[in-house]
């Protein structure tokens, strides 16, 4: 390729990737939060569950965190439809679309997902009663030009 073409070449594609201003990245994505949903639960004693219902309105990346007092406490989390009750849950009879079962907290689920209905159970394993926070979020990506 010629000198000449090449220099008008390599600025044009700075200017793409930075912006004319250069201040951002055009390439890169912009994230969009399209839902939100938050959740307290409070005196959730050792072996008991707690029950969230929600529907998302839209497809994207559905992000779920649950935080809770006690890093000594084992919370876990159990995504399923909302005709799940806890006996079915139980007897293995829900359709259950993620589980999060390690002790890190908080607890996460993330996945992609259209716009549907959901079930939560945040099962406390102890050895304390908790209390915490459910937060749900439904992200859209797009490119900004």
């Amino acid at each position: 390729m010629p000198t000449r073409l090449v220099l008008p070449l390599v600025l044009a594609m700075g200017l793409a990737a930075t912006g004319c201003s250069g201040d951002r990245n055009l390439l890169a994505p912009v994230v969009d939060t399209v839902f939100r949903y938050e959740q307290p639960f409070s005196g959730l004693e050792r072996f008991r569950t707690f029950v969230a219902d929600f529907s998302v309105p839209e497809a994207g990346t559905l992000h779920i965190t649950v935080d809770w007092t006690s890093a000594a406490d084992d919370i876990d989390l159990v995504l399923s439809n909302p005709a799940c009750d806890a006996i079915a849950l139980v007897a293995g009879a829900c359709k259950v679309f993620a589980r999060e079962e390690s002790n890190l907290k908080p607890a996460q689920l993330t996945f992609t997902t259209t716009a549907t209905g959901y079930r939560l159970f945040v099962v406390n394993r102890g050895p304390s009663d908790e209390s915490g926070t459910i937060v749900v979020t439904v992200t859209r990506s797009r490119l900004e030009l």
